[in-house]
């Protein structure tokens, strides 16, 4: 018996801001996939996900193909927090699960050329992002790499789930490393690759590591395991993308708190305009870590929860989330810092005025006697 499945190759790239899903629904009308994401386990009623806006590719004639003439699936997710989630789906097969290895480094055709995936990923983001410009809501643009992450997905195996993860943990963990030597792999880095691991049937299997994931699905939906693997993946992005948005913005308040502190204190329209920027970003970045953490909602799908949770773990997407709540609390402070700031020297401006008056009065008073 052989292995039979694919290996999805997922890229989730950072967008200029958040979207506007309504207006970029108008502007991507011809594109728009009626698909959700469905999950098979027994789950409460009001199981749901978050609604990204799924599209079909099929109208940029990529052509995708393997050398020996296979097509090869491609599928995109645009998500409200400004992000594009794509997806290049390749069939695998083989003998040992080692062999998949192979398929990270495999060409693929598009248009008739050979090209490296990341090149067919820049690509789509190339053909959408025009079409897409008119439909940004509020503009966080700030560069950072996307992320990657690679699913092994089997419909087949050779001794099924329970003996791929107990007679060939080695294998499967040097998978997930992308280690050709797996034979070679000590018992501790084995043991931590494999430990979020999950299983639903008893012939079922979820493997989540950093960058890479084994599902072993006998019945072949894992739709929503994908899912889970993409929407880690896009926190961990949007993240990395506020946490460097809010250094940016904390360096330029200090600066700019610094001269307005050094200026002169009649002079406060600088210090208003920086209230209003920093007022302006807090509610921004508000509204964006509440989306954020919308994605992950599973309602009541416990299994996935699960799967997610392992995943979010490697990912240390706690921590960013820690470490983006710890610099908003800063910005808050400075904010509060600046508004004591300019009431400070108002009120300071209004005794001096009172003064002025009550010395004018009493001038006024000697002058008419």
């Amino acid at each position: 018996m052989s292995m039979t499945g694919e290996v999805v190759f997922q890229r989730i790239f950072n967008l200029r801001g958040t979207i506007d899903m309504k207006k970029v629904r108008d502007l991507l009308a011809d594109m728009v996939d009626a698909g959700t994401v469905q999950t098979k386990h027994a789950t409460p009623e009001y199981v749901s996900f978050a609604a990204p806006l799924a599209l079909n590719l099929s109208g940029l004639n990529l052509e995708l193909k393997l050398d020996d003439g296979t097509p090869v699936g491609i599928s995109a997710r645009l998500y409200e927090v400004g992000a594009l989630a794509l997806m290049i789906r390749v069939p695998a097969h083989g003998e040992k699960l080692s062999e998949l290895g192979r398929y990270a480094a495999l060409p693929v055709s598009c248009q008739g050329t050979p090209s490296r995936r990341s090149k067919i990923f820049a690509l789509v983001l190339e053909k959408l992002s025009p079409r897409i410009e008119p439909a940004f809501d509020e503009i966080f643009d700030v560069p950072v790499d996307p992320e990657s992450y690679t699913a092994y997905c089997l419909s087949e195996v050779p001794g099924g789930a329970a003996y791929a993860l107990g007679a060939e943990r080695a294998q499967v963990a040097g998978l997930l490393i992308g280690e050709a030597q797996y034979d070679r792999l000590g018992s501790m880095e084995i043991e931590d690759t494999l430990r979020n691991w999950t299983n639903y049937f008893r012939d079922d299997l979820v493997v989540a590591d950093w960058d890479a994931g084994v599902i072993i699905e006998p019945d072949g939906q894992y739709e929503d395991i994908l899912y889970i693997f993409e929407v880690a993946n896009l926190q961990l992005l949007a993240l990395r993308k506020y946490d460097r948005y809010l250094d940016i913005i904390l360096d330029k308040g200090y600066d700019e708190y610094e001269r307005m502190s050094k200026g002169p204190m009649i002079f406060t329209k600088r210090a208003r305009d920086m209230v209003r920027e920093l007022s302006e970003v807090r509610m921004d970045l508000a509204k964006v870590t509440d989306e954020i953490a919308n994605t992950a909602k599973f309602f009541g799908d416990w299994y996935i929860a699960r799967v997610y949770m392992g995943l979010a773990s490697k990912l240390h997407i706690s921590d960013y989330h820690k470490t983006v709540e710890e610099k908003l609390a800063t910005l808050n402070d400075l904010y509060q810092s600046v508004l004591s700031e300019i009431n400070g020297r108002q009120m300071l401006i209004l005794e001096a005025m009172i003064v002025l008056l009550i010395i004018f009065e009493v001038g006024m008073a000697f002058y008419r006697h």
